[in-house]
C-alpha cells in the first residue's frame, strides 16, 4: 500500500525553513506498508525516511529501494515529504498523529536519511534520543550540536545511546567520511561517547595518510565486507562494541559508490535497527555483540 497523508503541526522559532513565519504549516508524508500487517491486530515497527535536499519523499524510497525493504520486512515505512521546512520537534507532532493513524509500536521508532535527510536523522539522534530505538543517517553530517539548518540547538543528547548505522561513498566529491573532514571525525568521537564505546578514537585529520584504515583512521572490533554485486561494490562495516557487551555503533562506506544510497546499504542497515528496543522508560534493549556480529558474517 502507498498511502499519502499530512498533518497540521505547530511551527516552533527553530524552523529556518519556508514555513518559519507562519503559526502552523502542513507536513506531508508517503506511507508504505503491506497491507495485511495492518489487519492482524499487532504494533508495527515504524522507519522515518528523510530524503536529500531538493528530492521528494516518493523520489527517496523509489531510487534507495526502501520501499522494497519495508516490503520484506514488514514494516510501516514513512517518507516525509520537503522535510527541511519542519525541525526534529515538529516531527514529533508528526509522529504522534502517526501513532494515531496506524498500529505504531512506540518500542520499536527508527530514523533514517540520505544527505540532508541523513543530518535530519542526527537531529533526532541529538534532540530526541529516547523516542528512537536507533538511526541509520547516510552520506552527511553537519558539525555536532548543529541541526539541519546549520544553527546551534543548544543543550543536546550526551548520555543516551542511540543505536547507529552510519554509511557513505568512498569516491563522494561531499564530506561524508572521516578522512575528508574534520567534523566528519568529530562525528564519529561524538557517537563514540554518546554509545559507550570501548574503543577510544584518537584520530586526527592531518595524520590521515598514517592511518591503519584509510576512511575511518582504525578498525571496527570487527570489520564486515558484504559484497553488492547489483553495483560491482563493496559494503565495508566497522562494528564496535560497548562497555556492556552490546554494538550500538557500525560505521561503514562503499567502495565504488559516490554522493548516492543504495537499497544494499538499507536492507543492511534494517538489518541492524530491528534488533533493538526503546522502553517507556527510555532503556534501549538488544543488539548483543555476538549476535550483531552473526547478522554480517553470514
Amino acid at each position: 500500500v502507498k498511502d499519502a497523508g499530512y498533518c497540521m503541526v505547530p511551527t516552533f522559532k527553530d524552523n529556518r525553513g519556508d514555513d518559519k513565519d507562519t503559526t502552523e504549516h502542513a507536513i506531508g508524508y508517503v506511507a508504505y506498508y503491506n497491507e495485511q500487517i495492518m489487519e492482524e491486530g499487532k504494533k508495527v515497527p515504524l522507519l522515518f525516511c528523510f530524503h536529500g535536499g531538493g528530492d521528494s519523499a516518493m523520489c527517496m524510497t523509489s531510487v534507495s529501494g526502501w520501499y522494497r525493504v519495508a516490503n520484506k520486512y514488514n514494516f510501516l515505512l514513512i517518507s516525509v515529504e520537503h522535510h527541511m521546512n519542519s525541525t526534529a520537534t515538529e516531527m514529533q507532532t508528526v509522529l504522534a498523529h502517526l501513532i494515531k493513524k496506524y498500529p505504531v509500536d512506540t518500542e520499536q521508532i527508527y530514523s533514517t536519511g540520505f544527505s540532508m535527510g541523513g543530518c535530519k536523522s542526527w537531529d533526532m539522534f541529538q534532540e530526541y534520543p529516547k523516542v528512537f530505538a536507533g538511526v541509520a543517517p547516510m552520506s552527511a553530517t553537519f558539525e555536532v550540536g548543529c541541526n539541519v539548518f546549520g544553527q546551534e540547538v543548544g543543550p543536546f543528547n550526551h548520555d543516551t545511546i542511540v543505536p547507529t548505522f552510519y554509511v557513505g561513498g568512498e569516491v563522494t566529491p561531499l564530506p561524508e567520511l572521516p578522512f575528508q573532514a574534520q567534523k566528519c571525525i568529530d562525528r564519529v568521537r561524538y557517537v563514540f561517547e554518546v554509545n559507550d564505546v570501548i574503543a577510544d578514537y584518537p584520530v586526527k585529520l592531518e595524520e590521515k595518510d598514517t592511518w591503519a584504515n584509510p576512511i575511518y583512521g582504525i578498525d571496527g572490533d570487527t570489520v564486515c565486507k558484504i559484497a553488492d554485486p547489483s553495483r560491482n561494490s563493496v559494503l565495508t562495516l566497522n562494528l564496535f562494541e560497548s562497555k556492556n557487551g552490546c554494538c550500538y555503533t557500525i560505521f561503514g562506506s562503499v567502495d565504488n559508490q559516490s554522493h548516492e544510497v543504495r537499497h544494499h546499504s538499507c536492507e543492511n542497515a534494517w538489518k541492524f535497527l530491528r534488533q533493538f528496543r526503546r522502553l517507556p522508560d527510555g532503556t534501549i534493549v538488544g543488539g548483543a555483540f555476538e549476535d550483531i556480529k552473526k547478522l554480517y558474517e553470514a
